[in-house]
């Protein structure tokens, strides 16, 4: 086997490196607000039938975004942003961003509007099992048609950030998250307390976080010259374009959701409390990703579009390869480090109000669950970013259809004996799946069966994370996590558990001299010098 050096311009790494260090800053800055958060729900309401209807009702248009603007959207308009200011001209582009929000506001809002009128039928389709308490059904009925608008604002968030993504700018589209956190924490202070039904609070919070979401993305907007007018994008070429590659893409984005709709429907007939465990468990793997995953392949995106768009292979392989070690480098760690302490992180963060010790146990295991298909999530993502560069939407349509119906099976199936443990380790078996034929998929493009993949690098941090996972498991045996964060010498623990994992990982690393942790570390010494 030949390992192939990780060479890549140098200019393009450190512009790739600092625009995921804004990305990471600010995502993380979200994520711990967003932590909060669920903190403050979960103390307020705990893990009963209030905080399960608000779960699924905020579900509902979050599937709908994902599968609009935020998802397939995205994915879909960069690359043909960019080819356009490439080959045509920077107003052309614009030109077409500004239909693309015509197009994003007319479909988001008939379907709200479609949302509100059929909110029932809607929470019924997410969460049949709800039915048998019309107290609880009630709830999540009022509280979809409350949040349902959200849709419109965050697709409007979503539109900016392909543009100004494009453009190089990601600061503004990262720090959006934060002012819907801060939205939902002070209306879960300022306004729930007033109210009779005191969750709606939260509900009018997820407005206030969404429109103040739309106004943070106005001044850089201004600055790369995008006009927030809307324009008619009614028999336009361009348009035309991104609907076709639309097409497919919303087919498969629309079959994950379909999955999702399957895996919460489950979860509504379990025992109470089952649909808050996933809940809080997911948003705890979602960080990890959020964090540092999806943040270097946004920051890569632009760069795999440009060259495709000069069908540049040699410039393609070499980005693809530095986002895949650099993507990896955080992945492989953090995923064995949420599987391994996932009791004391879930013990530390929740166990403290109405959130019990058994409702700690039953997140802890599920985010191992979750922890599993952590490696997978973020190579797919990359790998998707590939597929959409290359204006090949078909591909991962096809692989999302097959690994679907596996974790829609498997979830059922394991979910008989193991509830929502069961769906959890479902969708992670399922996620494994779907990488597997992505890569293969993948590999038949004939520029990118030369070595891309870094393999030495990925080896090492497998072995450097299983090291780091040995003294994490050691150390973790010395807490008394059932006394929560409410024992001084369980913080004490904890912070030596996180501090010392870090610190082996990177020094295992620089022992075995890998190329990345070398690079990474001489940029960051170019940057104090």
């Amino acid at each position: 086997m030949t390992f192939i050096p990780l060479k890549n311009n140098p200019e393009e790494s450190g512009r790739i490196l600092k625009n995921a260090r804004t990305v990471t800053i600010f995502t993380l800055f979200s994520r711990i607000l967003g932590a909060a958060r669920d903190l403050v729900i979960a103390h307020v309401f705990g893990a009963g039938w209030v905080t399960d209807a608000f779960v699924q009702a905020f579900t509902i248009p979050n599937v709908l975004r994902r599968m609009t603007a935020e998802g397939s959207m995205t994915l879909a308009f960069l690359p043909l942003y960019t080819e356009i200011r490439e080959r045509k001209d920077p107003e052309a582009a614009k030109k077409f961003a500004a239909k693309t929000l015509g197009l994003v506001l007319a479909v988001t809002t008939i379907l709200t509007g479609l949302g509100i009128l059929f909110s029932p039928q809607l929470v019924y389709l997410f969460a049949a099992g709800f039915a048998s308490s019309p107290e609880k059904y009630d709830l999540t009925v009022l509280l979809t048609r409350v949040m349902f608008p959200y849709l419109i604002f965050v697709s409007l968030v979503a539109w900016a950030m392909g543009v100004l993504n494009a453009e190089g700018r990601f600061a503004a589209p990262a720090a959006a998250p934060i002012l819907l956190n801060i939205g939902i924490i002070g209306a879960s202070f300022g306004i729930s307390p007033l109210l009779e039904e005191p969750m709606i609070g939260i509900g009018i919070g997820v407005l206030l976080g969404g429109i103040a979401q739309i106004l943070i993305q106005i001044p850089s907007l201004r600055k790369v010259g995008q006009s927030f007018k809307p324009q008619n994008f009614l028999n336009d070429e361009n348009i035309q374009r991104l609907l076709k590659l639309l097409g497919p893409s919303l087919l498969g984005v629309a079959a994950y959701q379909i999955n999702i709709i399957v895996l919460r429907n489950l979860a509504s007939f379990m025992p109470t409390g089952q649909v808050t465990h996933y809940y809080n468990a997911s948003r705890l793997s979602e960080l990890t990703l959020g964090v540092f995953a999806f943040a270097i392949t946004s920051a890569g995106f632009p760069e795999l579009s440009q060259h495709t768009a000069a069908k540049n292979w040699d410039k393609i392989r070499n980005t693809l390869r530095f986002t895949m070690s650099t993507t990896l480098l955080v992945i492989f760690p953090a995923s064995v480090g949420l599987a391994v302490v996932a009791e004391p992180i879930v013990s530390m963060l929740y166990l403290h109000g109405a959130y019990s010790w058994s409702d700690v146990q039953n997140t802890a295991l599920t985010l191992q669950a979750f922890a599993l298909s952590i490696p997978a999530v973020a190579m797919i993502r990359l790998q998707t970013s590939v597929f959409f560069s290359l204006k090949d939407t078909r591909t991962p349509v096809k692989v999302s259809l097959f690994s679907i119906l596996l974790t829609g099976l498997l979830g059922w199936w394991w979910s008989q004996s193991l509830e929502i443990f069961g769906l959890a380790l479902g969708l992670s078996a399922g996620t494994w799946f779907q990488w597997m034929l992505l890569s293969f998929f993948l590999l038949k493009q004939s520029e990118l069966r030369k070595n891309w993949w870094p393999l030495r690098s990925s080896l090492l941090y497998m072995l450097a994370s299983a090291g780091m996972g040995g003294f994490a498991w050691y150390s973790r045996g010395y807490g008394s996590w059932e006394n929560g964060p409410f024992l001084v010498y369980n913080w004490v623990n904890f912070g030596g558990i996180l501090f010392g994992s870090a610190l082996l990982y990177g020094l295992l690393l620089l022992v075995f001299r890998e190329e990345q942790v070398l690079r990474l570390k001489n940029h960051i010494l170019q940057i104090n010098t």
